[in-house]
């Protein structure tokens, strides 16, 4: 699957493509101890990111390419939006210091099929911290806005909030829908933070539902993101 798929996808499907949630709070020590180490480098990003069968019912491919380009500045005027237009963005309010991603396929799906994402970001100081608790109340009090990307488009989309996922030091859920995609179908988008450091899924609709990552995965992944990181 071409990268620009992927990208397009990650944009909440802008092109049509035929990124609230709960917490487990973690404990002091984990944030203290994971911002003074300072954030992964894109090294360290790579060996968390899973490969191959890494996660339980898909398959990760890891994609070279980069995700998001320069032209990928996406912005809203809309303020209670805002930290969910900057997943989008190639230019966050919380900047990112490595980003690294894979493909993640259903075991079992069409070949066809559009595949979902994880992408791993690493974020200085308490970028992380103060990015998720932004994002968490941007999926209580936003449901929907316009967005509009340097790369040419400008599309609304709704948000919708999914229950408590609680898995990670902290983590949101929800649902965000391009206006104009096909069958009105959305993507989930769902936001792990370790430490200062998000692992953000994204998975398209199967079978016409759209379901979050299954805790197990994203546990998984916690996981495998602190083996690294310590």
């Amino acid at each position: 699957m071409p990268r620009a798929v992927i990208a397009i996808a990650l944009a909440a499907a802008v092109a049509a493509i035929a990124a609230c949630g709960g917490v487990a709070d973690g404990s002091a020590e984990s944030k203290s101890s994971a911002v003074s180490r300072g954030p992964l480098t894109e090294a360290q990003l790579t060996a968390a990111l899973p490969v191959g069968s890494d996660l339980p019912g898909f398959t990760a491919e890891l994609q070279s390419a980069p995700l998001l380009e320069a032209q990928d500045i996406v912005t809203t005027g809309q303020s209670a939006c805002r930290p969910i237009a900057d997943m989008m963005s190639v230019r966050p309010r919380y900047p990112r210091q490595a980003m690294v991603w894979a493909t993640l396929r259903p075991d079992g799906a069409p070949e066809a099929a559009t595949p979902g994402s994880v992408t791993l970001t690493s974020h200085r100081g308490d970028g992380a911290a103060a990015g998720m608790a932004e994002l968490k109340e941007a999926a209580v009090n936003c449901t929907g806005f316009t967005a509009t990307s340097q790369r040419g488009w400008t599309h609304r989309f709704i948000v919708t909030r999914l229950p408590q996922a609680r898995v990670g030091d902290d983590a949101v859920s929800y649902l965000i829908t391009n206006v104009k995609a096909p069958g009105g179908e959305g993507n989930v988008m769902t936001v792990v933070r370790t430490g200062s450091t998000f692992a953000t899924y994204l998975l398209p609709p199967t079978d016409g539902e759209s379901q979050p990552v299954p805790e197990s995965v994203a546990a998984r992944q916690h996981m495998r993101i602190r083996v690294v990181a310590d």
